[in-house]
């Protein structure tokens, strides 16, 4: 098998045959685990184009290549606005399977909200809406198919902005799409079988709670197109709060005991604050966890979401109040209220201009700041954590803006390879007391004492517990060496 490649990316054999059929300037711009892919343009059609070809060593095993053509099948059959296109595949005389697809400039969802966490700006309900609207939709058409196709890998990486110039458009922004790329490990009918047994493919901070298995489940089950909505209600929770779920969430409990949070005012845009309760309701029905309570589709989801961007703004609730309440039966609410079925067009327009307008600023980096609980908590230890969310002065951890937890004020995680440092507000010494275990170490530092402990039932996770002006603050470490770092906290 000739499967070598080039300094393109391509195969030896697949360059010169694609340089016969008028395709020209290949270069590499992206490679994973599974595939390269290369740029190219088709001059007769003035078109640019991505070309995937499968990775040298996937190239080598039948089944994986038996997975990569079934990709090529599956999508070259779908026919959304919302869904990359594939323009032409085949196999190189050396064996290699490839394919043709639209290129897409870009940015992804993800650049965009890592763009929004450095401007500290929450989306807003009705960005939130416009931006996923056309995503949702394309995962309808996927779930009503004859033969259903599930993406199995939503997520923010994966929603793409198409802002490729129109020759008719009248402005930048003019004719620039959202949509849905990847689907190397998107499943039907005909190609579940393909999925090795008891392997669980997708991304684990957007991946359902029914497909991870326990002790008395032999193999995952099958995902549905209501894993695909939960991935969906994910980026949703995501977009308004700035916090990824998953990274402040144990991997224990994420897999088998995950609890959505509940929101207050101070977790949303300015604008959104008062809606904090009826997110929760939604949210509640988005992120359930047995599938058959969540909505029934994808676009249900969203026009619920909509009403809520159009609705009247009610008195925003007290933040310092503690959370809200989470209504015991949001299905009963929906049911008394007549609901839009489907989303507007527009909101598929407004959804391209915001992540075009997005290329058009060139992505600029800068810092900001933490919203005003986050800012206490990150001046209290100036030595620890970072001014503004990104690199912390000790360790160079990677620090970001996490949803409270119960009892608590404010949350920052702070990530490395090898240690996660969280830092949280209690607000008052008895409530940070209220959770501190029982038997205590003292730690004796320079210019004070501090107490620590090991956390119950989870081994090799620490807490910190500091005293004075500072007892109503609790940091936890966790990783390898957490019961060495804590004696360097530069807390005192």
């Amino acid at each position: 098998m000739n499967s070598q490649p080039t300094a393109s990316g391509l195969p030896l054999d697949l360059e010169p045959e694609l340089s016969a059929k008028g395709y020209s300037q290949f270069h590499q711009i992206g490679a994973g685990g599974m595939g390269t892919i290369v740029f190219a343009r088709k001059e007769s059609l003035d078109r640019e184009v991505a070309i995937k070809v499968i990775a040298q060593h996937a190239a080598e095993d039948d089944e994986e290549v038996r997975r990569f053509m079934a990709e090529m099948r599956t999508v070259a059959a779908l026919e959304h606005p919302a869904i990359v296109p594939i323009y032409d595949g085949d196999i190189t005389p050396g064996g290699v399977p490839y394919f043709i697809m639209k290129f897409l400039r870009g940015p992804s969802l993800e650049a965009h909200i890592n763009q929004r966490i450095l401007d500290n700006s929450k989306f807003t309900v009705e960005e939130t809406v416009q931006l996923l609207a056309p995503i949702a939709q394309a995962l309808d058409y996927l779930a009503a198919l004859p033969s259903p196709v599930i993406h199995r890998d939503v997520k923010p990486a994966n929603i793409i902005a198409d802002s490729t110039p129109s020759p008719t458009a009248h402005s930048d922004n003019e004719g620039c799409t959202v949509m849905l790329a990847d689907f190397g490990i998107a499943i039907n009918e005909d190609t579940t079988r393909l999925t090795r047994e008891g392997l669980r493919v997708g991304t684990d901070a957007y991946m359902a709670p029914e497909l991870y298995p326990t002790q008395l489940v032999k193999h995952p089950p099958q995902p549905t197109a209501a894993s695909d909505r939960y991935s969906l209600a994910l980026i949703a929770l995501e977009m308004l709060t700035l916090v990824n779920l998953r990274r402040a969430t144990s991997p224990q409990q994420w897999a088998h005991s995950r609890v959505i949070p509940q929101l207050t005012a101070h977790n949303l845009a300015p604008g959104d604050a008062p809606l904090a309760p009826a997110l929760n309701t939604f949210f509640a029905t988005a992120l359930n966890p047995d599938p058959h309570q969540r909505f029934a589709s994808a676009s249900e989801m969203l026009a619920e979401l909509s009403e809520l961007a159009s609705a009247p703004r009610p008195a925003a609730p007290d933040a310092a109040a503690g959370p809200a309440t989470l209504p015991a039966s949001p299905h009963h609410e929906r049911a008394q209220q007549p609901r839009r079925r489907h989303l507007s067009i527009l909101g598929g327009i407004l959804a391209a201009v915001l992540l075009c307008l997005a290329v058009a600023g060139g992505l600029a980096l800068y810092g900001a700041g933490w919203d005003e609980h986050d800012e206490v908590l990150a001046q209290q230890f100036p030595q620890l954590l970072p001014e503004h969310p990104g690199r912390a002065p000790w360790r160079n951890l990677d620090c970001r803006p996490a949803l409270p937890e119960a009892g608590q004020q404010a949350r920052i995680v702070c990530r490395s390879d090898d240690l996660t440092l969280v830092a949280a507000d209690f607000g008052t010494e008895d409530n940070r007391n209220s959770i501190m275990p029982r038997r205590l170490d003292v730690l004796v530092q320079d210019a004070c004492s501090i107490t620590s402990a090991e956390i119950p039932h989870q081994p090799g996770t620490w807490g910190v517990y500091p005293s004075g002006v500072s007892a109503r603050f609790a940091l936890v470490l966790a990783g390898p060496h957490a019961r060495e770092d804590r004696l360097s906290l530069p807390i005192c």
